[in-house]
């Protein structure tokens, strides 16, 4: 039972993160408004300017964590020389916890967080934060069968539209379609009737989104061009990246992410955000394929993307019986070089001038914008009423 100070402290970290969402999220809307002539003059310099700004709000929300004593232990291969190249990253999907998690884990990494595309549940458009995905650019899919075909139409629609045209990157997908414990039934099920692996950890993945993403990226002409070899530099980056780079994006990296929570028991984000569960190490596994690993045929990539899924099953298995670090797990030898399991710091100096910056621009704002724009509404709807 909690106690009055638990209850307390609570209460204090639940009022300071709906004040910075009071403040944050306007501040960030109002500046993406703002420069919307700069969009139409320059856009390549608009979508910079604004991955800052959302990889500013998403720093913002990595403090909630760290603060509640959430740390993010990462292991695997090296990302220092991909981060400038499209990638799509596959995370393992278990809980609401896992968004903030992952946001955790790429926060300090050069400017991936604000150059990212998430494609998460519709659900989530609905929520405080799913403005802010919104109109930057993110991709909100509706589950079941009925709406798959159409859902996979408007990916392919928003990949050409957003993706290829802003200045986004990774593309951070769950192929597992859901939550876990949602879908573990269902997945066992099919794999019993089809005669595969029946999995406890993770579920078989969908790999439709995938499939989108990799068709609408990797042109033949262009794959075969621009294919990845096994040489890459001693940071992990390959020879002559940056000199590839074009105006048409081109998919080069597949990133395996990996989530392992200790005792198999995912938190809930709302948990996590107002500190009420225990502190916790959330372990983060980093496997990096290039596309030239990766099949591009639908039973090629079914068949890849299971074999990989299985691979995760018993990392998060040795995980929590063992409670055997997912790196000791992984003996595959691959292209990037390893970097030693290490705890991600949170930089406070950089957290503090995020904070710093959205609250000065929303009180900038309520002096010189919204105060003026309710005088004026309010003006008018006096004649009314």
């Amino acid at each position: 039972m909690s106690s009055a100070r638990d209850l307390a402290r609570y209460s204090l970290r639940v009022l300071f993160i709906t004040f910075i969402n009071m403040l944050g999220i306007p501040s960030y809307l109002t500046w993406f408004l703002l420069l919307q002539p700069l969009k139409l003059y320059n856009p390549k310099l608009f979508w910079k300017i604004e991955s800052i700004l959302f990889q500013s709000l998403l720093t913002v929300v990595t403090t909630w964590l760290y603060s509640g004593g959430y740390t993010i232990v990462e292991s695997g291969d090296s990302l220092e020389g991909i981060m400038d190249d499209e990638a799509v990253v596959l995370v393992n999907h278990q809980s609401t916890s896992d968004v903030p998690v992952v946001m955790s884990a790429i926060h300090n990494k050069s400017l991936v967080s604000g150059r990212v595309m998430w494609v998460m549940d519709d659900i989530f458009k609905y929520t405080n934060f799913g403005w802010i995905s919104y109109v930057h650019g993110d991709f909100f899919i509706v589950q079941g069968k009925e709406a798959r075909s159409d859902s996979l139409e408007k990916l392919e629609s928003h990949i050409n539209s957003m993706y290829k045209t802003t200045f986004k990157k990774w593309i951070i997908l769950f192929p597992e379609g859901g939550f876990l414990r949602k879908r573990r039934f269902r997945s066992q099920e099919f794999a019993k009737k089809n005669q595969l692996p029946v999995l406890q950890h993770v579920t078989l993945p969908r790999v439709g989104a995938l499939k989108v993403i990799i068709d609408n990226l990797t042109p033949q002409t262009t794959a075969n061009k621009d294919s990845l070899t096994p040489q890459t530099t001693a940071n992990g980056g390959s020879p002559g990246a940056q000199e590839s780079q074009s105006n048409q994006k081109t998919l080069k990296w597949i990133i395996d992410m990996t989530v392992g929570y200790p005792g198999a028991t995912p938190y809930n984000s709302h948990g996590m955000f107002v500190g009420y569960w225990p502190p916790r190490k959330v372990q983060i596994h980093y496997r990096v394929y290039p596309m030239s690993d990766v099949p591009t045929d639908r039973e090629g990539l079914t068949n890849w993307m299971y074999k990989r899924y299985q691979e995760k099953e018993v990392f998060l298995q040795e995980f929590y019986t063992k409670s055997k670090p997912l790196d000791e797990s992984d003996e595959e030898k691959r292209y990037m070089s390893r970097i030693e399991r290490r705890d991600l710091e949170m930089d406070v100096i950089v957290a503090s001038l995020c904070y710093l910056f959205h609250v000065c621009s929303f009180i900038f704002f309520w002096y010189y914008l919204y105060s003026p724009v309710f005088r004026i509404l309010g003006f008018f709807l006096s004649f009314i009423f």
